[in-house]
């Protein structure tokens, strides 16, 4: 048998995210190249001595932010992903987080308007783990087809998702909500969790909403919205998105909290008379919108119930990914409003059960305590001692910033109390022995400057040498 083989070479994608890139809020483009690190070289010279913003452009369809320092002080092009990385930790600005792994240089980056993130990554990267990046490269709004087979496969979302009521469901399905929204000009990509409301499917789910005896204190805003919308005698969503694509307001208002009408009636009469460029489209199984916000912006909103997910798992799970985290290979373990990293770690000093204090790497369920210790770095902690699970100082720290023997710190925290400058001490010791083994020699300038005044000094004078030099500020580890 004789078996004929494609010649043609897979694609690279470059996913810019983005509020003004369209309806889903980003673009994408497919390039000939089948990995990133052969773009990069292949183009490496082509940008010498080319105004690199217009040649970008060109080349991607977008103005990808900072990427164009990549290009712009020339040397060798690099050989690895590993110099690739070492090249735009160190050249690109503005950046919050820049992670590269073997087949994907993912990005997220301060814009000139909000936060903005990007993604190049090799279509073998994206074949091999779909249920990270099927959204992020998916073109057009959500398909309504549903195969009534694969629709009645099980769909089980790879985050944990916030449920509308804490009553059993007493029907078939669930609904899910997934609300891409811009509430601020940083912390705007991501962060929206996926709501869930078990025991109905989206035919169903207008009604269920309108009906739900449930407190609606903890819900987002556009959910109460939409609740307050969904007419006397309506089973469907469809007619309550047109009349939320008419809210004032919308998607972005001036922050402050403001009530809500008591009725729908009341709701109704404050709509305005036109959707001002608002989509909705609405399947079965699968309804969105893309709410137009007057200044060239969308945002999105998703719902969709288990069948569409069922016939559509790859999608749906890493529309859910894509949703809280603007990196689609994020590990999911930092905490909240931490950018998704591949060389960020964050310590805590901890009481345990035992009564003592111990320093290790920090988890998702420390995240109500480390609050505590932010919010008692500027008022007093109040009196009593010291319970099991309390957080008594924290430090964030980026490995290999900018390069591979580097390090620089995001955040740092003690607690005010009297076990302060033993905390500091006990934080210093673990963190120079743990950076001392990766092979960290110096960090990129000191602490935050408003950690120094309250034992930062004491921590930076256990972790090693300060030395202020041509180069910057920065601590010798160990020294």
């Amino acid at each position: 048998m004789i078996m004929l083989l494609s010649c043609e070479r897979p694609p690279m994608y470059v996913v810019y995210r983005s509020w003004n890139q369209g309806l889903l809020g980003k673009s994408v483009r497919r390039l000939a190249e089948p990995t990133v690190l052969e773009w990069v070289r292949n183009v490496w010279s082509a940008a010498a001595g080319q105004d690199l913003h217009d040649w970008l452009m060109r080349e991607l369809g977008a103005d990808l932010d900072g990427l164009p320092w990549l290009f712009s002080e020339g040397g060798p092009a690099p050989e690895t992903m590993q110099e690739l990385r070492t090249l735009a930790r160190t050249r690109i600005p503005d950046v919050y987080q820049c992670n590269v792994d073997e087949h994907s240089v993912r990005v997220l980056a301060n814009g000139l308007d909000y936060d903005v993130a990007y993604y190049l990554v090799d279509d073998a990267a994206v074949a091999a783990a779909p249920e990270r990046w099927a959204f992020a490269v998916h073109e057009g709004p959500l398909p309504e087809v549903v195969d009534p087979v694969a629709g009645a496969t099980t769909f089980t979302p790879p985050l944990r998702v916030t449920e509308l009521t804490g009553r059993s469901p007493t029907g078939e399905g669930c609904v899910f909500a997934v609300l891409l929204t811009c509430k601020a000009r940083h912390d705007s990509i991501g962060w929206n969790p996926t709501h869930a409301l078990p025991g109905v499917r989206l035919p169903q789910f207008g009604a269920a909403l309108r009906d739900l005896d449930a407190s609606t204190e903890e819900w987002p805003e556009e959910l109460d919205v939409l609740r307050l919308l969904v007419a006397p005698g309506e089973d469907g969503i469809e007619a309550a998105l047109e009349r939320c694509s008419r809210w004032p307001e919308h998607p972005r208002g001036s922050g402050e909290e403001r009530a809500l009408p008591d009725s729908h009636a009341e709701a109704v009469r404050l709509l305005a008379a036109d959707q001002e460029g608002t989509v909705v489209r609405t399947g079965e199984h699968v309804a969105q919108m893309f709410v137009h916000g007057g200044d060239g912006t969308y945002e999105q909103w998703f719902f969709f119930d288990d069948r569409w997910a069922g016939a559509h798992p790859e999608l749906a799970a890493s529309l859910t990914w894509f949703a809280y985290h603007w990196d689609p290979l994020c590990s999911g373990g930092h905490l909240y409003l931490t950018p998704c990293a591949d060389n960020r770690v964050r310590y805590v000093v901890v009481v345990e059960d035992d009564g003592q204090t111990h320093v290790r790497q920090a988890q998702p369920h420390d995240e109500p305590r480390v609050w505590d210790l932010r919010r008692w770095s500027y008022e007093k902690r109040p009196p009593g001692d010291l319970v099991a699970g309390e957080v008594l100082g924290t430090v964030e720290i980026q490995l290999q910033q900018p390069s591979p023997d580097t390090c620089r710190f995001t955040e740092f925290k003690v607690t005010r109390s009297r076990h302060g400058q033993a905390v500091a001490n006990l934080l210093g010791r673990h963190v120079r022995q743990d950076l001392q083994g990766a092979g960290i020699s110096r960090t990129t300038g000191w602490l935050p400057v408003n950690s120094l005044y309250l034992h930062g000094r004491r921590f930076l004078r256990v972790l090693g040498r300060t030395r202020e030099g041509s180069d910057g500020a920065h601590v010798l580890i160990g020294e």
